[in-house]
């Protein structure tokens, strides 16, 4: 009888369905969003610490080399949520959002002699877009454009710079940290408003193949609560 409960036992702990004790995110390198370091640490890695407080479960990250890469690990259930992932029809099939924070406005960074006044001067131009990133669905699903994959915002500047591309999109928060660059390079900020055409919220993406012991409607009532709350501020 005591083998027997043994066994039982030892059958429960190693159920793939059992509830993990880890939250794992993952994370690229995004200033100031994301910056990995030993202790990784930026606004959305504070979001993400909240989260797991929020779960009571101990937060864990992977560190990937790009966004896209870390869609991928979602998709696979490698990760369980990635802070900044706006849905798409592609991502609704492995992932379900939960907003945390207002969504930051959009800024068109374009070179010397070119600017961007309304979506029809997108056309004709060449668009560095982050790789695996979405910026809101007329764009992302315009087959018309001419858009090339950038591994960062970074990387875009720098193509920038070297006359590789005529413009890429970023947060006011990541023009700040370029400021000085903006400052001494011939680069300029478009008049283009693209508040109208995103999402108004910042989400959370979570796997549907997590293990988190919460169903996924229970995940999502305690992240908006919290939103509602200020809690992620």
């Amino acid at each position: 009888m005591r083998h027997k409960t043994i066994f039982l036992l030892l059958t429960f702990l190693w159920l793939p369905n059992a509830q993990s004790k880890e939250l794992i995110a993952c994370i690229d390198d995004h200033p100031p969003y994301q910056i990995i370091a030993e202790k990784p640490y930026g606004t959305h890695i504070t979001a993400l610490e909240v989260l797991a407080d929020l779960l009571k479960m101990q937060l864990k990250f992977i560190k990937s080399p790009n966004f896209a890469r870390c869609v991928v690990f979602l998709k696979q259930g490698q990760a369980d949520v990635i802070a900044g992932l706006n849905p798409s029809t592609a991502r609704d099939e492995f992932s379900f959002y939960a907003p945390f924070k207002a969504a930051d406005d959009l800024r068109v960074l374009s070179k010397e002699g070119i600017t961007i006044k309304s979506y029809d001067d997108f056309h004709g131009k060449i668009i560095g877009v982050s790789r695996g990133a979405s910026y809101f669905p007329r764009f992302d699903n315009d087959k018309e454009l001419k858009k090339i994959a950038i591994q960062s915002d970074r990387i875009g500047f720098s193509l920038l710079l070297k006359n590789r591309i005529d413009l890429i999109m970023v947060s006011p928060v990541m023009l700040k940290t370029l400021s000085k660059e903006l400052n001494a390079d011939n680069l300029k900020v478009s008049p283009i408003k693209l508040s109208e055409m995103r999402n108004k919220e910042t989400n959370f993406g979570f796997s549907k193949a997590h293990k988190l012991g919460l169903s996924n409607q229970e995940i999502i009532d305690k992240v908006h609560a919290a939103y509602k709350q200020g809690r992620f501020n």
